[in-house]
């Protein structure tokens, strides 16, 4: 390999690194956030500031999987996926293909279901909820897949699994799932004075 064809592949894989990265941080922006504008007070101003972060992270992460993918064309596919795994031992481009489409249907779930966080929609609700939970484990998964070649990849692990439970564990409360449950006859109305 050349010295400038060695230069574009070093340069390829910088973008992969920092696209994943910004993506991840951006989904963890999104979720801690999310979480944020469920608690009451702040629920209308933070709500707002969701959607772009959200929205940022499928954008860094689309960059992400452009860089991927070029990144295995100028390398043939060698060393692709985590432990060495070239391209062609796990099926080559359909499975890339199907990785994309499996992740982008998880973004947009999870976008769907976050454009309102007190959505009617039970089973849209409980989809968001499960296409975060996935997102996030397979950043964290990523992130402590890489922990024997550097301890820092602790610290974007511990970002995400942070805001994913926080956003999860705040989203289904059960206020949030039924208005039965608020003012359900045992329970009295709690919003009485």
């Amino acid at each position: 390999m050349s010295h400038g064809a060695d230069q574009n592949v070093r340069a390829v894989h910088g973008a992969v690194h920092l696209t994943a990265r910004t993506s991840a941080l951006l989904f963890a922006a999104a979720q801690a956030t999310q979480a944020a504008g469920l608690i009451e007070p702040r629920r209308q101003r933070v709500a707002r500031a969701w959607r772009p972060l959200y929205v940022g992270f499928m954008a860094a992460h689309a960059l992400h999987f452009a860089a991927v993918a070029r990144y295995a064309k100028i390398t043939g596919g060698r060393a692709l996926f985590p432990g060495g795994i070239n391209l062609k031992d796990v099926g080559g481009w359909p499975t890339v293909a199907g990785i994309y489409t499996f992740f982008a249907g998880l973004a947009l779930t999870g976008l769907a279901a976050g454009a309102s966080p007190v959505t009617d929609r039970h089973s849209v609700r409980v989809a968001g909820h499960i296409a975060t939970g996935v997102i996030g484990a397979m950043f964290i998964g990523t992130y402590l897949g890489q922990l024997p070649r550097s301890g820092w990849s602790a610290l974007p692990a511990a970002i995400v699994s942070a805001a994913v439970v926080a956003n999860l564990r705040t989203g289904i409360h059960p206020s949030g799932v039924s208005t039965r449950w608020e003012a359900g006859p045992k329970r009295g109305n709690p919003t009485a004075p």
